[in-house]
């Protein structure tokens, strides 16, 4: 039986050429987390994980270094469940933001997952389920930008297509319900009929904003709504929308918890749930998300993340799109991680290799680690 001797966490800092902004966010650098467990024989467990300011991930490498490992030294790392058990109490300390808490044990969770997989010797979409091979590929895109005309969006979209990607998760809910109208109609005209378009506010509008957003683009074929009103008031908010406009609504990747994605389907707020794994405590809370929402008839999909939702969504019958970025957005999926799966017409065809069936560019990872 193996036994977990050591715990390595590299964090990753890259600065992006660009801030790509949401409605209520700012991105001018790429951080990440590289997480490797270590046993006393056996392959090495190890994911990437991490969308967030910097403050964050340091934090996140603080609790997997000195709670985490220490709770994990000489356990068998094969039985996950108890281990993410071991692991959880981390999130009760007072006195930090929790987030920080829950992304540290998913960043573990995650490692651990990988090498449960190898292993095993499965790709972990096949262990977890293995409904597809591969699955549609989304990127998310239509970013602030101030230089950017409402055609520039739909050369964006363009871009997109080009790169072999099926459609896009546009970014609304930054300016009035009239000028993000604009943007997404021009994304649409620029995708064409068969380029799958979502939009994403954020929770950048007021219900009545939301409302009139969906009023202005009501002859589009959006596939989703994501996160259309403010986080106050967001499950009562979402589930109106959902029951006045009929439009297909999408949340979950800002719930830290099981359990809040399981009050936004008690509360009737959402047709797709799309938990990241990342933010959400790990694979491990994803997956128990995923079979209740088969329950309830909501659909699965997952935030970013390509490494860790590619497989996810591809275990589950009710997985919907993975979701990347332009590779100038995220040069670690698209520059940093080799074997990983190919794109092409619209879809990711999952790797081969057992666990995420991934491996890193060592040279990558030196120059941009900054631990």
């Amino acid at each position: 039986m193996p036994k977990i001797t050591r715990i390595e966490a590299i964090l990753l800092n890259i600065p992006l050429p660009r801030d790509f902004r949401g409605s209520v966010y700012s991105v001018p650098q790429k951080n990440a987390i590289v997480t490797r467990i270590y046993t006393d024989h056996g392959p090495v467990g190890h994911c990437v994980n991490g969308e967030g300011d910097a403050v964050i991930h340091r934090q996140i490498l603080e609790i997997i270094e000195k709670e985490l490992t220490p709770r994990l030294i000489g356990a068998d790392p094969s039985r996950i469940e108890a281990l993410w058990a071991q692991m959880w109490p981390v999130t009760y300390v007072g006195g930090r933001d929790p987030r920080a808490a829950v992304r540290a044990v998913a960043y573990v969770d995650s490692a651990l997952w990988d090498l449960l997989g190898k292993t095993a010797g499965m790709p972990l979409y096949k262990l977890w389920g293995g409904a597809r091979d591969s699955v549609p590929i989304i990127a998310i895109g239509g970013q602030y930008h101030d230089d950017y005309s409402v055609a520039d969006y739909g050369r964006e979209m363009e871009e997109l297509a080009a790169l072999g990607l099926a459609g896009c998760k546009f970014k609304v809910g930054g300016r009035t319900p009239a000028e993000d109208a604009a943007r997404t109609r021009a994304a649409h005209a620029a995708g064409g009929k068969d380029f799958v378009l979502c939009v994403d506010a954020n929770r950048g509008w007021s219900r009545a904003q939301a409302l009139e957003f969906t009023r202005l683009t009501s002859d589009l074929p959006l596939r989703w709504f994501e996160e259309p009103c403010h986080w106050n008031d967001d499950r009562r908010d979402m589930a109106l929308l959902r029951a006045q406009t009929g439009l297909p609504i999408c949340a979950g990747q800002s719930e830290s918890t099981a359990e809040g994605c399981r009050d936004l389907m008690l509360d009737h707020a959402i047709d797709v749930c799309n938990l990241d794994a990342s933010w959400g405590g790990g694979p491990t809370a994803w997956l128990r998300v995923a079979k209740m929402a088969a329950c309830f008839g909501v659909q699965m999909a997952h935030h970013g993340e390509p490494v860790v939702g590619s497989h996810l969504i591809a275990a589950m019958n009710h997985g919907t799109y993975v979701e990347t970025h332009h590779p100038e957005r995220d040069p670690v999926f698209h520059g940093g991680v080799l074997n990983r799966g190919t794109i092409a017409d619209g879809h990711y065809a999952m790797p081969t290799g057992a666990g995420w069936g991934i491996d890193f560019d060592e040279e990558f990872l030196k120059r941009y680690r900054v631990n």
